[in-house]
């Protein structure tokens, strides 16, 4: 018969806050010193439990900050069982833990998500329950070597609430220097202080304090004068080589350190040092670190190794950046004959210098260096002429390469037959079918064209789904011409398109324009809209083409007050002289 053995329990209660923390690496430290518990065990218990307590820290919700946590440990001379009873939201970490794919290298294997399978590979047993409001975890450890009972155990930690555990942290010797060397345990073990006796290390840490740094903290930025070495006990440090917000950043994780190379040579620093999250240091007088750190063979082997590293990242992150300026400026001058190819197919200026009969100006302003606005204008015999106005959904590149498509097509299909009474509206069907075809990207247009009729002012025209056109009314005040107005071009097969007719006077002015116009915003996201437009016409002291066109982008201009534009904006006057 088994005799029954005596369990000694431990419980610790806190609040689901940061610093409950730093509590329960001192509570769990004083166990394992009570009960005599090998180190091997201790590091594993260790480990279980600071994993889980950080996860809970970190995912608790906003509305369960400050929720009770308890932490129990019971014990006997084989066992150690661990039940961590928090009010969080409900989880079970068991459960939901999904094993991380294995990778063949260790440049394919990332950081995190490792934490739940330690825990499940070092305790002996894991249970979870949720009961009445609270998670249960319970972890149980079979001990690799028997701990000790005292014979007169210390009173349970019953009650202990969160102001307490930070009390007893702060003011109590015993306590303070229980956590000194679970912190000097674990920095041991980083890659500065690696092979280096620990009775050693310690001596030269002692006397360096240990501070925390909130979240987004700047420590350091290029130009300060630094006398500090930073090593990271918790959190981690981030690295900016440009400004805070290039992008350009590596970490500094636990155990790492910066700040030496300015110590040691004495100069500015070169580069930010930004907290990336609550973040622990530990402070290192730069003569200290010079004179008795470097001193230490191991440690100024491991610095070495550890600047080589940084100096390689350092080297792959210029080599990005230069590789990218260099792609940068090939982008850059491909986009600048991009836009040169664009212009150069729009009417060049003057438009028809030669005919009497026609005062017509075009110019279009990309919202980038090219875009999906397009406009066209050119004889299809000696009396009439035809006109296009057009603007591809979306902007840049692969608008502009639609444009092209379109204005290319519009060309090659708008001659033949244009005396028809339906030529624009087969025109448009036909450009519509051709450009549904091989248009996997679901790209699309809206379109105004038409023909004027030189000897008549007749107009035929078709507007695809594009803004209304402004014309001049018989009473010589501006108006828009609204109907009919079809679909959209480039979306959907087989559509039918109704044109629609009107007659220009002479003297008059017919003015097409794209949404960059009515659309443009202020800083505030006011909009220019339609009556504004037809009040800068109606107010125009000059009706000549070029001096509309010219109105209309400096009232875009100065209506917008700076704001950057954020579409194309193409305008197209064609004035009619009998």
């Amino acid at each position: 018969m088994v005799p029954a053995m005596t369990t000694q329990t431990r419980i610790l209660t806190g609040a689901v806050e940061s610093s409950f923390m730093e509590a329960v690496g001192v509570w769990i430290q004083a166990i394992f010193e009570e009960f005599a518990i090998g180190s091997d065990d201790a590091y594993r218990i260790d480990l279980c439990l600071e994993e889980l307590v950080t996860n809970t820290l970190s995912y608790a919700a906003p509305e369960y900050q400050c929720a009770r946590f308890d932490v129990r440990a019971a014990m006997t001379p084989q066992r150690v069982v661990i039940n961590l009873i928090d009010g969080a939201q409900p989880y079970d970490p068991i459960a939901s833990h999904r094993p991380k794919a294995l990778v063949e290298s260790l440049d394919e294997c990332t950081i995190g998500g490792f934490g739940i399978a330690l825990v499940l590979e070092s305790a002996s047993q894991c249970r979870y329950e949720y009961v009445d409001g609270t998670n249960h975890l319970e972890l149980v450890f079979d001990l690799l070597q028997q701990a000790r009972l005292p014979d007169h155990a210390r009173q349970p930690v019953r009650g202990t609430d969160r102001r307490q555990a930070e009390s007893d942290l702060h003011h109590d010797p015993e306590r303070r220097t229980q956590n000194d060397r679970r912190v000097h345990g674990m920095l041991s073990r980083s890659d500065i202080f690696r092979d280096v006796p620990y009775a050693d290390f310690e001596q030269l840490i002692v006397r360096h304090p240990i501070q925390q740094f909130a979240c987004e903290t700047v420590l350091l930025k290029p130009g300060d004068e630094n006398d500090k070495v930073l090593i990271v006990l918790g959190g981690t440090l981030k690295i900016g080589l440009g400004t805070p917000d290039a992008g350009e950043l590596f970490d500094v994780r636990i155990g790492g350190c910066v700040g030496e190379m300015s110590v040691i040579d004495r100069r500015p620093a070169s580069a930010f040092v930004i907290a990336n999250r609550e973040t622990r240091l530990l402070i290192v007088d730069g003569d200290a670190f010079v004179q008795e750190f470097l001193a230490v063979p191991r440690i100024s082997r491991n610095m070495l190794s550890a600047l080589s590293e940084r100096l390689r990242r350092h080297n792959d992150l210029v080599i990005k950046r230069v590789r990218l300026e260099a792609e940068m400026q090939l982008m850059q001058r491909d986009l600048g004959v991009a836009k040169e190819i664009q212009e150069s197919l729009l009417p060049q200026a003057p438009l028809f210098p030669e005919e009497p009969r026609l005062d017509c100006t075009g110019r279009m302003c990309t919202a980038k260096e090219v875009g999906g606005d397009f406009y066209d204008a050119f004889m299809l015999d000696p009396d009439n002429l035809f006109f296009v106005i057009g603007d591809v959904c979306g902007k840049g590149l692969p608008a502009a390469l639609f444009m092209v498509r379109a204005i290319s097509a519009l060309r090659a299909q708008s001659y033949g037959s244009h005396l028809e009474a339906g030529y624009t509206g087969n025109l448009i069907a036909s450009l519509n079918k051709q450009l549904c075809t091989s248009n996997d990207r679901q790209q699309f247009l809206t379109a105004f064209c038409g023909i004027l009729n030189l000897a008549t002012g007749a107009i035929q025209y078709l507007n695809a789904g594009h803004n209304p056109p402004v014309i001049t009314g018989a009473d010589g005040s501006f108006v828009y011409l609204s109907e009919p107005i079809n679909p959209i071009v480039g979306m959907i097969e087989g559509l039918a398109y109704e044109a629609g007719n009107t007659t220009l006077p002479a003297g008059g002015v017919l003015l097409l324009y794209t949404d960059g116009v009515t659309e443009a915003e202020t800083h505030d996201q006011s909009m220019y809209e339609e009556d504004r437009l037809l009040a800068c016409l109606n107010t125009a002291p000059d009706r000549k083409a070029s001096a509309l066109v010219t109105r209309i982008f400096d009232s875009v201009q100065a209506f917008v007050a700076g704001a950057p534009q954020s579409d194309d904006i193409t305008v197209l006057a064609i004035g009619y002289r009998d």
